[in-house]
């Protein structure tokens, strides 16, 4: 059940990445996928 879990939020943990990282092409690219990392750290994804 845990594995099953740990798949669904990673899922939908990496849609959002994607579609942050799409609409940020540009100079706030670094500064979003750093909140990212940092909020994926809180989770305790990473």
């Amino acid at each position: 059940m845990k594995f099953i879990k740990g798949m669904i939020i990673g899922g939908m943990a990496t849609a959002g990445a994607v579609m942050l990282y799409k609409e940020t092409m540009g100079k706030q690219n670094k500064m979003m996928m750093k909140k990212g990392k940092q909020f994926a750290r809180k989770l305790g994804i990473l």
